[in-house]
Formats: structure tokens, C-alpha cells, sequence
């Protein structure tokens, strides 16, 4: 009798598998796919972000992935390979600057650089920090050098070098540096460097120069970097950004940006956010059917699918209980 009963039950399991196998298969999976979606996004309306997850766990999985986990060697090597397939693209373009960053973008983000200083703060911030003085007096002192090197000629050169003591060189050094950087932090303290006129000089000047770089093929900008410069640059960024993960500043900064993210939208609805974020029932839709049918078709040629559903369904039609409904 029980294995007459068992008979039974497994010709049961052998006809759902088969129905649950025909509805996933290609002929009914799209209509599937759009009722299954729709009845998602119509209960999902009902349900604010904060009744399924909260900020705290948000926090400990970003924490997790951006602070704990190690970051394999693997990832500068798979950048230094997109960035050298990159380059050999860029470079064979035809196009021109232009073409790829719009004259609107730079000029909008220069009004924005020059906006900065009109400030009271950030005149007084130009005119007293000590790292930006040192690098424009740095830089001053530099080009004067360079000028009196490609000035003097080199016989005079040589002489100068080996008649004047070090000990002369070195106070005139000194000194050179104390005076530019007293002119400097003089002339960014000065408010007339910040007239409207000015900065509408220099506003002009910039665009001028970028019409005139815009019009060059972007293939002429491997005159300027390299593959192996912007994969060392990469390289220098990652050191830096697998030091800066591990600070108490960064940690503080992730936990803050959660809680920022839940303060606006842990209330909203979950198709409220999701439209917040510009992902559109459309968006999804597309996205389900572009990979779903080929993923489901590949699991059932190789008897995937199948298995799976006879693991989990077996169970329950072996269990007595079951058994026991089909007196």
C-alpha cells in the first residue's frame, strides 16, 4: 500500500517538475517575466524602504566591501588592460576634442572655479595657504632658473658654478624663495586681482585657448600622456584609495552617507525610490528579458534546472504527511 502510495506521489512530482519546467521555458518565459514583474512592483508600492532594510545593515555591507574586504592584485592589472585597449581606441579616433567634451561643460565648470575666490573667505584662504604659496612661489622660482639657464650661455655657466661659493648659491636660493613667496601671498591678498574685469580677462583668455585645443583630433592628446602614464596614475590612486579606506575619516564619511540616504528616502516606497533612481518598469523589463531567456534555456539543456527543482520538491513528496493525503 505505501508503495503503491509512493508511485502515486512520484508521478506527481514528475508532472509538476514538467509544468513548472514548461512554464520557464522560452515559448512562455516572456509572459511570465512581465506578469511576475507587475505583480512585484504593485506590492513593492505598498512598502516603504525602512520596513525592509535599515541603515545599519546597509552600513555593515558597505563597510564590508569598502573597508574589510582585500583588494586582489588582479584589479590594477584588469584596469591596466581596459585602459591600454582604451587608449589604442582613443588614439586611432578620428574625432576631435570637441566632439567628445562640449565648450559648454569646460566654460561652466571655469565660471565655477573663478566664483570661488570672489569670496571674502576664499581671498583670505588664497592669500595665507601656505601649500598653494609654496607651489606658485615653487614654481616662479623654477621658471626664473629656467630662463637664466637657457639665457646665460654655457661657458659663463660653468664659470659662474665653479667661482661662486655653494654657501653663496644656497643664500641666494633662500632668499630668492623667502622674496617670491612675500610677492606672492602679496599679489593673492590683493583685491584688485579679483575685479569682474579681470576674471572676465582671464575667462576669456582660457576660452580662446580651448577653441583652439578643441579643434585638434583627440588622437593628438598621445603627444601629452601615455597608456603607461594613466596606468601608473591608476596605480597611485589605488595605493592611495587602499590606505584612505581604512582610516577613522573614511569610515565616518561612509556611515554618514548611509544615514544621509536613509534620512531622504527610508520613508518613500520602494517603487517611489526606484523612480527616485530613474529605474523605470521599462528599464527592468528590458533588462529580464535580455538575460532571463538565455540563462533558463542554458539551465535546462544542462539539466540544471530540473535538479534543482526535484531537490527541493522530493522532500516533500516522500514526507509521510503527503503520503497519508493520498489514501
Amino acid at each position: 500500500m505505501a508503495q503503491k502510495k509512493q508511485e502515486v506521489a512520484d508521478r506527481l512530482l514528475d508532472g509538476l517538475v514538467d509544468y513548472l519546467l514548461a512554464r520557464l521555458a522560452p515559448a512562455q518565459l516572456d509572459a511570465l517575466i512581465v506578469e511576475e514583474l507587475d505583480f512585484v512592483l504593485d506590492k513593492a508600492a505598498a512598502y516603504s524602504l525602512n520596513q525592509w532594510v535599515q541603515a545599519d545593515q546597509v552600513f555593515a555591507t558597505a563597510q564590508k566591501y569598502a573597508v574589510q574586504m582585500d583588494i586582489s592584485g588582479a584589479i590594477p592589472e584588469l584596469v591596466g588592460d581596459m585602459v591600454e585597449q582604451f587608449y589604442d581606441h582613443a588614439i586611432q579616433s578620428e574625432r576631435t576634442v570637441e566632439e567628445v567634451v562640449d565648450e559648454g561643460v569646460v566654460m561652466a565648470l571655469l565660471d565655477k572655479v573663478l566664483e570661488i575666490p570672489l569670496s571674502r573667505q576664499g581671498m583670505a584662504w588664497l592669500g595665507r595657504n601656505p601649500v598653494l604659496l609654496a607651489l606658485l612661489a615653487g614654481g616662479a622660482q623654477l621658471g626664473l632658473k629656467t630662463l637664466l639657464h637657457q639665457g646665460l650661455p654655457a661657458p659663463l655657466r660653468s664659470q659662474l658654478g665653479k667661482r661662486l661659493p655653494e654657501r653663496w648659491l644656497a643664500s641666494l636660493e633662500a632668499r630668492l624663495q623667502e622674496w617670491l613667496l612675500r610677492r606672492t601671498e602679496q599679489l593673492l591678498s590683493d583685491p584688485y586681482l579679483y575685479r569682474d574685469d579681470n576674471l572676465e580677462e582671464l575667462r576669456a583668455l582660457v576660452q580662446v585657448a580651448w577653441q583652439d585645443f578643441s579643434q585638434r583630433p583627440v588622437a593628438d592628446l598621445k603627444e601629452l600622456v601615455s597608456s603607461e602614464d594613466i596606468q601608473e596614475l591608476f596605480v597611485i590612486v589605488f595605493e592611495y584609495w587602499r590606505e584612505l579606506r581604512h582610516t577613522d575619516y573614511f569610515n565616518a564619511m561612509l556611515e554618514s552617507g548611509v544615514h544621509a540616504f536613509f534620512d531622504k528616502y527610508g520613508d518613500t516606497s520602494l517603487t517611489g525610490l526606484l523612480d527616485e533612481l530613474g529605474v523605470t518598469r521599462e528599464l527592468m523589463l528590458d533588462d529580464a528579458r535580455r538575460f532571463l531567456p538565455p540563462v533558463m534555456a542554458k539551465l535546462q539543456s544542462e539539466g540544471l534546472l530540473e535538479a534543482w527543482l526535484r531537490r527541493h520538491l522530493a522532500g516533500y513528496f516522500q514526507a509521510e504527511q503527503t503520503l497519508e493525503m493520498l489514501s
